[in-house]
């Protein structure tokens, strides 16, 4: 009677699940990787994992980097040939900047990773080089410093943003590989992961108004934030990831960011996203980067190094008084939309238990988050924007 009462359970929700997002049903104009990308991608996440020593081999991904730089045909998507259990899509996006000025806010050791990606990570945090580096290097400073490529592994800690969707997040462990090399005339970087092991249970996040304006909370409730879903107990069960930087020329201002994402995750064992799904994730992280490495009012990077550097060393209590003015911000912010904030935020957000119960990490996280958005033009320049905060802006130069 369970296992019957169970298959039924997972059936009603399935059919929930399709018919409050009916727009993850496969693209209509949709095709496989090529066979170059296929073996390309085969070849890079073979050098990922806790104590990996394979050898990079830039001839077995030369068909691989001429399907990223090539043009594509407008409205197709690719993503890989079903059967792995995988769901997957490519993106990409092209940012007029330098590959340098990319490294050194994207895979800076002094500027949390997720301020080129504040729609997609809520944190992140490198936690371990393998040898023979000690620690994650400047990547900048290797760009054609040697022909031989340079390779960095390492494992790191993320936590992404509320899912579009279905508004849950998930706290998980990447292996991640870098690779720094020339690829003909171009110079590249290219990062690697592979989901180290199944991802804490999801928990509820609300996007706060326009997702564009990158205002989150996140509550810390297992479940979903989706009507009729909100008990699931929801999990990223496996994921690898293949991103390309590389520039039109050397020292010409124009970098193609391209991704490629594998991806399972859902509940009951049953992977719940489809193809569509990951590409409109791609195109969110695609928009944010491309408007914060494009956008005038970025400041210097050793600028915005100092900022993150003075928020690090906030003693706990001073960055609980600053989130008691984003607290209010973010108030601010939800009362604004229709409904207002009783709407819009979950009874979480008024306690006060949860304020207090704020990990050290995740005060951080939203402190540079605000410092970004106020450089940007995203926060108000008023006297409820935190204390700390830069009041002139920086133009935008390299480090």
């Amino acid at each position: 009677m369970n296992r019957r009462f169970n298959h039924f359970h997972v059936l009603a929700v399935l059919v929930a699940w399709l018919a409050i997002f009916p727009g993850i049903l496969p693209a209509a104009d949709e095709a496989p990787f090529p066979p170059e990308v296929v073996a390309g991608a085969e070849h890079l996440l073979s050098l990922v994992g806790s104590g990996n020593q394979e050898t990079f081999q830039p001839e077995q991904i030369a068909g691989f980097m001429e399907f990223v730089t090539r043009s594509k045909k407008s409205g197709m998507r690719y993503a890989a040939e079903s059967g792995n259990g995988f769901s997957s899509s490519y993106n990409e996006v092209d940012v007029r900047t330098r590959l340098t000025d990319v490294l050194q806010y994207a895979f800076n050791p002094a500027i949390p990773w997720f301020t080129t990606s504040p729609s997609s990570l809520r944190s992140t945090s490198w936690k371990q080089t393998e040898k023979p580096w000690t620690n994650l290097p400047r990547l900048w400073e290797l760009l054609g410093k040697d022909d031989a490529p340079v390779v960095i592994r390492g494992l790191e800690t993320v936590e992404n943003t509320p899912d579009i969707f279905s508004g849950g997040y998930y706290r998980y462990d990447l292996h991640r590989t870098l690779i720094v090399f020339n690829s003909g005339t171009r110079r590249s970087v290219i990062s690697i992961s592979k989901q180290a092991d199944v991802s804490d249970v999801g928990r509820k996040g609300y996007i706060v108004g326009n997702d564009e304006d990158w205002n989150y909370f996140y509550s810390g409730e297992p479940g979903l934030n989706v009507t009729g879903l909100g008990w699931v107990k929801s999990y990223m069960y496996d994921s690898a990831g293949i991103s390309v930087y590389t520039e039109a020329g050397q020292d010409q201002a124009v970098v193609r960011a391209a991704s490629f994402k594998w991806l399972r995750a859902g509940w009951s064992n049953i992977n719940m996203v489809q193809n569509d799904h990951i590409y409109q994730g791609m195109m969110r992280f695609a928009r944010a980067f491309k408007e914060v490495l494009e956008s005038p009012r970025l400041p210097a990077v050793k600028a915005f190094e100092i900022d993150c550097q003075k928020i690090a060393g906030f003693s706990d209590s001073a960055m609980r008084d600053q989130m008691t003015s984003h607290r209010q911000q973010l108030a601010l912010r939800a009362e604004k939309l229709d409904g207002g904030a009783r709407r819009h935020l979950p009874e979480a957000f008024h306690s006060e238990g949860y304020w207090q119960g704020l990990r050290r990490e995740e005060m951080q996280s939203t402190l540079v988050l605000e410092t970004l958005k106020r450089y940007l033009g995203k926060s108000p320049a008023d006297g409820r924007a935190l204390s700390f905060l830069p009041v002139s802006q920086s133009p935008h130069q390299g480090g």
